[in-house]
């Protein structure tokens, strides 16, 4: 799910008690979709006994979350289609029945090919709690090795519940970090699933995430998005001068005035305030939610870059400005890092908390730091150095006491646990959007020639599995007509490729 939205962007540079959009900056952002999900009934969920532990002989159990719609299920011949959650919205029982911005597409093939649909919650989101609370301790049994060994298990049950034989294929679909373990669940349990659709899915772990802000100084820069040279140089421009006013006491009283900053007149003088403002004043300008048919004001590169290449504000600084006065609503903008901490450090579980377990796993896995590094294409403030990697990972150690060095550690775990970009498996279809920041991460080259990757000309991050609008692009339609024929493709198969394997192997 994603379109971020004027009122997100307001919320995460303003109200005191809202968490800034960073630094972990989830892979999702969508206020409507967070609003929706919080007015929906939840009469639809279903529970499971779900294993604590997948890793040790601990017979600890507890209740996860799921959702089924049988409507179109031929029952002992009709594939099954799984929708994996993760990150956030929460999924609600409308994610099996509109498929949400989740799996819109696959609920439409579901249809066509009698699937029953299913969707699983990932554990410690939404409503799927394996413990009281989100404290470091009660959070050891978060990864994304146990939520796959979840996704495993829950095939077992639901085989079980609705006598699925092996002859029944399953799909796995997921955007982002869900098209992740959507990609990992059938590498891992080939013979659970038959292959996966995989959108937007950032499998390469990396402690610096250079490649972030690169795409994003691409995007502003290209015109077929609305972008141009010009707003690109603008942009630049203004996080220069804001640089610049940085260095220096009267420069840093100038621009907590500027930029109606909360807190009192010295707020800038702590460094990591001064990383937080850089940061937050880059918030509106993240094109991973970039949706042309939007209608609020500044919602997308086109938008954003008529305002920011009009000549009647002269300096580049002065439009950013007046951007920000725009989406912040009136509220001061809110740079208190101790605040923002601790609203980090809040251990109290609510059905769209997703900030803290988000980082968590951030610091124990992925990395994935949007930096802001001299010498990168970062079109953001990178003199003075603000947005490094020892910004976010210093905040693992202050939440969860987690060093720089175990989340290096952690980071090439993962890589080497799944493959990263050298994932080796087969019937998976990567698809990445053509202006998604996360596609620096993403299998945008097939390691072999059994798996099969799509560019999205355009499209932000996993715009396609979103409902369709009248508004979608010939390249968005597209994508759904790949998928569609990939999905038609792979449940016509004879044989699995692993059945093959099994029966060219055998010595006699």
């Amino acid at each position: 799910a994603m379109v971020a939205r004027t009122a997100l962007l307001a919320m995460a540079l303003t109200a005191a008690s809202a968490m800034p959009a960073r630094p972990y900056r989830e892979l999702r952002l969508n206020a409507k979709d967070r609003r929706h999900a919080s007015t929906m009934e939840g009469n639809a969920s279903r529970w499971f006994s779900q294993r604590v532990d997948h890793f040790t002989d601990s017979s600890e159990s507890w209740m996860q979350r799921y959702f089924v719609n049988e409507t179109f299920f031929r029952a002992g011949a009709g594939p099954v289609f799984l929708c994996i959650g993760g990150e956030g919205p929460p999924m609600t029982e409308q994610v099996v029945v509109t498929g949400e911005n989740h799996c819109a597409l696959m609920v439409h093939l579901a249809r066509i090919h009698g699937a029953l649909i299913v969707a699983l919650e990932h554990r410690y989101y939404g409503q799927s709690h394996p413990r009281r609370d989100l404290s470091v301790e009660n959070m050891k049994y978060l990864s994304s090795r146990q939520a796959l060994a979840d996704i495993a298990s829950f095939h077992s049950y639901i085989s079980s519940a609705f006598a699925i034989s092996s002859k029944q294929r399953w799909i796995t679909f997921g955007g982002s970090y869900p098209g992740m373990l959507a990609a990992w669940s059938h590498a891992k349990y080939p013979h659970l699933f038959h292959a996966a659709v995989s959108s937007s899915a950032p499998v390469q772990a990396i402690l610096n995430m250079k490649g972030y802000n690169d795409v994003v100084a691409s995007d502003f820069a290209d015109e077929m998005l609305g972008g141009s040279a010009e707003c690109l140089n603008t942009i630049k421009e203004a996080f220069a001068q804001v640089g610049e006013y940085l260095s220096s006491h009267d420069g840093r009283s100038y621009l907590k005035r500027k930029f109606s900053l909360c807190g009192e007149d010295e707020i800038l003088e702590d460094e990591n305030n001064r990383a937080l403002f850089a940061e937050t004043l880059s918030d509106p300008l993240v094109p991973q939610s970039n949706d042309p048919s939007c209608s609020t004001p500044l919602c997308d590169i086109r938008r954003q870059c008529e305002f920011l290449t009009d000549t009647r504000i002269s300096r580049p600084l002065d439009r950013i400005a007046a951007m920000v006065d725009i989406v912040r609503d009136a509220a001061c903008v809110d740079v208190d890092y101790g605040k923002m901490l601790a609203g980090l450090r809040d251990a109290t579980i609510t059905d769209d908390r997703t900030e803290r377990v988000w980082f968590y796993q951030t610091c124990t896995e992925f990395g994935f730091y949007q930096t802001c590094d001299p010498g990168s294409r970062c079109p953001f403030t990178s003199s003075p150095h603000l947005n490094t990697v020892r910004y976010s990972t210093d905040m693992c150690q202050e939440l969860f006491n987690v060093s720089f060095e175990e989340t290096a550690r952690f980071v090439k775990d993962s890589n080497n646990e799944y493959g990263g970009l050298n994932l080796q498996s087969y019937n998976i279809l990567f698809v990445n959007g053509g202006a998604d920041p996360w596609k620096s991460q993403s299998m945008i080259h097939p390691p072999n020639k059994y798996i099969q990757t799509l560019m999205v000309k355009g499209a932000s991050h996993h715009f396609w599995t979103h409902p369709e609008l009248p508004t979608d692009s010939s390249a968005v339609k597209k994508a759904r007509a790949a998928i569609a024929m990939f999905v038609r493709s792979v449940l016509s198969q004879k044989t699995s490729r692993l059945q093959n394997s099994r029966q060219n192997h055998v010595v006699t």
